[in-house]
C-alpha cells in the first residue's frame, strides 16, 4: 500500500512539472539577423545589462560570408487574432571590424581579466577569388578585446594557428590566474590540436604537451579527477578520418595525460560535462554516430564519474543522435544538470533531426521536449532575454532552407 502510495505520488509530481516544462516551452522568431548556414554561434552578456547578445557567423543566402555581433532589444509578443501569440526576439547589429568565417567556432572568454567577455572566432575567410572565379578562403583565428561602450579591438598577433572545421575552450590550466585556450582544427600545413597558454590577453605560446592534430567537433574542460586543475576531453577525425574520442588529465602545469577508457569513439561527437547524479563531481554526456553496414547509426550515452575520473555508463532513454552535440544544464533550477542532445536520428528519415530535452529528476529522465533541429549550422545555449532560464538558439538548415529561430525552455 505505501509502495503504490508513494509510485502515484510521484506521477502526480512528474506530471505536474511536465506540464509546468511544457508551459515554458516555445518558439521564438528571431528578427534582425539574416539565416545562415556553415556558420556557429555563442551568447553572453557582453555589455552587462543582464541578457544574451548573440555573435555569429555563416554564409548567408546570397553567398555572403558574415561574422556579426547581434545586441538584443527586447523580447516582443504580438497578437493577432484569437490564436496563440507570436513572440520575436529582435537585435540590432554592432558594427565594428571583423573577419568573416565559416565553418570555424564562436567562443566568449574573459581574457584579459576585466570582467568583459572577449571573442575566439575561427573558420575560413574569403581572401578573394581566381579567375574561375571561385573563392579563395584560408584558415583564420581572430581574437576580439571586449573594450566596452559596443568597442571590440582586434589582436593583431596572437600566436595562435589559424584553422577551421575547429573548436576552442578555455581555462587557466597553469594557475596563473589567466584564461589559456584549447584549440583544434584543420590549418593551411594540416591538422592542429593543442594547449595555448596566456602570455596576457594577447599573446598565447604553445604548452610543454604535444597532441595528434585532429579536426575538431567537440572540446570539453572540467576537473574531472578533483584534484584542483582542469583537464579535457576532446572529439573528432584524425588526417585518416579515423573518429577519435581523448580524455586528458593535467598535472597542474599544463602538462596532460592521456586517460585509457572504454568511451566510445564515435564521428560527429558532442560532449559535455556535468553534475547529473548530484555528488559532487562531474558526469559526462555523449553523443555521435557510429558507422553501420549501411547506414550512420547514432548514439546518445551518459557516464557517470567515480569521483577519480573514471565513467561508467548508465543505461538512459534518449534517442541517439549525431551531427549534433550535447549539453548539460540546469533547466529547471534545481542545482543538478538536465540533459540537452541535438542531431539527426535517421540520415534517410526527412525531419528526423531533432533538439531533446529531458529534465533530470533524481537520474530519472523526464522528457520534456523534442522540437526540430537544424543541419549544417549551430546550437547553443544560453538565456537570451535574461529570465535565468537556459534556451536554445539555432541557426542552419531547416526542412532544406536556412533558418534561425530560438526555443524557449
Amino acid at each position: 500500500m505505501l509502495r503504490t502510495l508513494k509510485v502515484f505520488l510521484l506521477a502526480i509530481l512528474l506530471g505536474a512539472t511536465a506540464l509546468t516544462a511544457a508551459a515554458q516551452r516555445q518558439l521564438v522568431r528571431v528578427d534582425g539577423i539574416p539565416p545562415v548556414r556553415e556558420g556557429a554561434h555563442a551568447g553572453a552578456d557582453y555589455d552587462g545589462d543582464g541578457d544574451g547578445d548573440v555573435f555569429i557567423t555563416g554564409r548567408q543566402a546570397d553567398g555572403t560570408l558574415q561574422a556579426v555581433l547581434y545586441k538584443f532589444l527586447r523580447r516582443r509578443v504580438v497578437q493577432l487574432g484569437i490564436g496563440r501569440p507570436t513572440v520575436y526576439a529582435d537585435y540590432q547589429e554592432v558594427p565594428f571590424a571583423k573577419t568573416s568565417v565559416i565553418k570555424g567556432s564562436v567562443t566568449w572568454h574573459d581574457l584579459n581579466r576585466d570582467g568583459r567577455p572577449d571573442l575566439v572566432v575561427t573558420g575560413l575567410s574569403l581572401t578573394g577569388y581566381t579567375s574561375q572565379n571561385v573563392e579563395i578562403l584560408v584558415p583564420s583565428t581572430v581574437v576580439y578585446l571586449n573594450r566596452g561602450s559596443d568597442s571590440f579591438q582586434i589582436v593583431a598577433s596572437t600566436g595562435l594557428p589559424a584553422v577551421y572545421n575547429s573548436k576552442v575552450a578555455a581555462g587557466d590550466f597553469n594557475g596563473d590566474g589567466f584564461q589559456d585556450l584549447i584549440l583544434g582544427g584543420q590549418a593551411a600545413n594540416g591538422l592542429h590540436l593543442g594547449v595555448w597558454l596566456a602570455n596576457n590577453a594577447q599573446r598565447f605560446t604553445p604548452g610543454p604537451t604535444t597532441f595528434t592534430g585532429l579536426q575538431v567537433n567537440s572540446i570539453s574542460v572540467a576537473d574531472i579527477d578533483r584534484d584542483g586543475d582542469l583537464d579535457f576531453i576532446v572529439s573528432g577525425t584524425d588526417s585518416q578520418n579515423t573518429a577519435v574520442l581523448s580524455l586528458y588529465t593535467n598535472d597542474g602545469t599544463a602538462r596532460f595525460t592521456e586517460v585509457p577508457t572504454t568511451l566510445p569513439k564515435l564521428y560527429f561527437g558532442g560532449t559535455a560535462f556535468g553534475d547529473v547524479d548530484f555528488d559532487g563531481d562531474v558526469d559526462l554526456l555523449i553523443n555521435g554516430g557510429h558507422i553501420g553496414p549501411s547506414i550512420m547509426r547514432g548514439e546518445t550515452s551518459l557516464y557517470l564519474n567515480d569521483g577519480r575520473g573514471g565513467f561508467t555508463k548508465k543505461n538512459i532513454q534518449v534517442p541517439g543522435l549525431y551531427a549534433g552535440g550535447v549539453s548539460l544544464l540546469d533547466l529547471d533550477g534545481d542545482t543538478d544538470s538536465d540533459i540537452l542532445t541535438w542531431g539527426i536520428e535517421n540520415l534517410n528519415q526527412i525531419g528526423s533531426e531533432k533538439v531533446v530535452a529531458a529534465e533530470n529528476i533524481d537520474l530519472f529522465l523526464l522528457r520534456i521536449g523534442s522540437p526540430s533541429s537544424v543541419l549544417n549550422g549551430h546550437v547553443s545555449w544560453f538565456d537570451y532575454d535574461g529570465n535565468g532560464r537556459k534556451d536554445a538558439f539555432l541557426s542552419g538548415d531547416l526542412a532544406g532552407d536556412r533558418a534561425i529561430f530560438i526555443y524557449e525552455f
